[in-house]
């Protein structure tokens, strides 16, 4: 008898169980609420690298919020992007993340770690790619008092 390929068992094997928590899905997307994280929503000085090229840049970026996701207008050297960003909880932790869509072109993601400062402000570091890619830029946002 033939063997199965290590990875079509644990497939058939974990199909057979698919009440087992194994099956969840990595990130879960939060629905937008405007006070969870309670003032997330404001004005922002950035600081980053791009990926595509590596070259260094600072902006600002206003995020608000809406029904369905946070808006996001970055401004980089006089040039002013939108985008959107929600918030996701992964892992086995329910880690937070933002993660956020820039319309660019291509498409600019970024995937985001949120703290605060001893002030109660955010910060939020992120890694950036333009889509398909690598995650191979950088972004980091100070909320503004």
């Amino acid at each position: 008898m033939k063997k199965l390929p290590l990875r079509l068992a644990c497939c058939l094997a974990f199909a057979a169980f698919p009440a087992s928590g194994i099956c969840e899905q990595f990130c879960q997307r939060l629905l937008v609420d405007p006070e969870f994280p309670a003032g997330l929503a404001g004005q922002y000085e950035i600081v980053g690298r791009e990926p595509q090229n590596g070259a260094a840049y600072t902006g600002t970026l206003a995020l608000s919020v809406s029904q369905k996701v946070y808006t996001l207008t970055r401004t980089i050297q006089g040039k002013t992007v939108s985008g959107e960003a929600w918030v996701e909880r992964c892992g086995p932790e329910k880690t937070m993340g933002l993660f956020a869509r820039y319309a660019t072109k291509p498409i600019t993601e970024a995937g985001c770690s949120i703290t605060t400062d001893q002030g109660n402000y955010y910060r939020l570091s992120c890694r950036t790619r333009q889509e398909g890619t690598t995650w191979s830029g950088l972004e980091a946002w100070f909320q503004n008092p």
